[in-house]
């Protein structure tokens, strides 16, 4: 069968459609559980996941409604997430008197490939609902990206699955707290991490400024508290302007996680061990010298004593 060019050239465009379709699979960002029943006053979790479709990724951009009139935002966690930059921690508002948003934005330097990646866990709690029973969606809305690890910022294709749980308006005799019991199951201490001091002219006034951070596989981060020297802690979080501009103070930072766990790191006073060292030289060479001078009087001492004899 012979193809004219005109065919020929159908058929290049139809392949060249082909692969790009394949390169361009959509990612999906979907809710773990899909769907539930609870009754009020119970709290339970769902977890925002990320099928990468095979793709290899680097940030995700997730924005989320629900219904704020049945549904309270208790918590979230970013516990085990596999977004380990947060640009924009997540956080709850209230888009409206029905509506709550959920919002955050997340990176992962060197990127990530994976069919069920955990990104946060909301923690929901079933308000009082009156008359029969109540439906409450959460539904992700069309400004969530998703980019890939392509060193470009390429926007990967993107498919989103909301869901919406059933909840009844009885209480059970005692209320079920999925969180509670993920909070008791956790004895892990956040993992170790960095304080690095820094300083830029453009930025604080030009002071000094510790930054650090860190993450828990478990529950996740809480919060973090700072201590200088002989100071009391007190609740800090990353960039923390030091109050010892001298730096003659060791520093502590100690993150916490949700079930009460910490781990501390310790950042030694730069100028109090320079001030250690140059105490040390000048003692030392006060000692050198004592040494020299006492060895030259003993030995006047000698020449003398061997001339009167």
């Amino acid at each position: 069968m012979n193809i004219n060019k005109y065919q020929q050239i159908s058929i290049n465009i139809f392949v060249l459609l082909f692969c790009i379709t394949n390169i361009a699979t959509a990612a999906v960002l979907y809710l773990e559980p899909s769907s539930g029943t609870y009754h009020q006053d119970n709290t339970f979790l769902v977890e925002i996941r990320l099928d990468t479709q095979g793709e290899y990724i680097n940030t995700v951009e997730a924005n989320l409604i629900f219904s704020s009139d049945i549904l309270e935002v208790r918590d979230l966690s970013q516990g085990n997430s596999v977004l380990t930059l947060w640009v924009k921690e997540p956080s709850v508002t209230e888009d409206s008197p029905l509506l709550g948003l959920i919002s955050f934005i997340g990176g992962v330097p060197g990127g990530y490939q994976g069919k069920d990646g955990l990104l946060l866990k909301i923690v929901f709690q079933a308000k009082e609902v009156s008359g029969g029973l109540s439906s409450a969606k959460v539904e992700f809305l069309d400004s969530c990206r998703v980019l890939l690890n392509d060193g470009l910022g390429t926007r990967a294709k993107l498919t989103t699955k909301g869901t919406v749980f059933t909840i009844l308006p009885e209480k059970l005799e005692i209320s079920k707290n999925e969180w509670q019991e993920e909070i008791s199951k956790d004895k892990s201490s956040p993992q170790p991490f960095k304080i690095e001091i820094s300083r830029d002219l453009s930025i604080f006034d030009g002071k000094y400024f510790i930054i650090f951070s860190t993450t828990d596989k478990e529950t996740g981060i809480d919060h973090y508290e700072v201590k200088e020297g002989e100071k009391d802690w007190e609740k800090a979080n990353s960039p923390h302007v030091l109050e010892n501009q001298k730096l003659t103070a060791d520093v502590w930072v100690k993150a916490i996680d949700k079930a009460g766990n910490e781990w501390m790191e310790t950042l030694k006073a730069p100028n109090s061990v320079k001030i250690r060292w140059e105490i040390y030289v000048v003692l030392g060479l006060t000692l050198i010298g004592v040494i020299i001078i006492t060895w030259m009087i003993l030995k006047k001492l000698a020449r003398y004593r061997s001339r009167n004899l």
